[in-house]
């Protein structure tokens, strides 16, 4: 998964040098949420949100392809970050996921969630936590 972070661009980095050594495709997903309040979805948010990410995964597909590496680019909309990831990979039947995690511990984790440490408890194949670099 990416999301125009530093953590996902190292990630997508950390994921090229896997996919390289073994001839492999790398699927560059976006997350798109809904945008819902109150439980009704504001359908023009979450289109600009759609349009938002497919710019951001388009473009690091591209910086993918660029450094030699097959990519395909894929942009879902879901409930949570979580989901989404957790039912693409199920669908496409990927073998590893990779995705860049900010390492939040204690307070910040309880109040802000982990979408890494959602995905780690649920899913069906090895997932791969990549920091920055010079992050704790």
């Amino acid at each position: 998964p990416v999301d125009g972070s530093p953590t996902a661009e190292a990630a997508a980095r950390f994921a090229e040098d896997i996919a390289r050594a073994e001839q492999d495709t790398i699927l560059v997903l976006g997350i798109s949420e809904r945008a819902v309040y109150a439980h009704m979805e504001d359908e023009d948010v979450t289109a600009a949100l759609h349009r938002y990410m497919a710019e951001v995964i388009a473009k690091e597909a591209a910086n993918i392809r660029a450094a030699g590496v097959d990519a395909e680019d894929l942009v879902v909309d879901a409930e949570t970050p979580h989901e989404g990831i957790l039912e693409v990979a199920d669908e496409r039947d990927v073998d590893l996921i990779v995705m860049g995690t900010h390492g939040r511990t204690g307070l910040a984790r309880a109040v802000i969630g982990s979408v890494a440490d959602r995905v780690v408890r649920h899913a069906s194949v090895p997932v791969v936590l990549v920091p920055l670099k010079g992050e704790d």
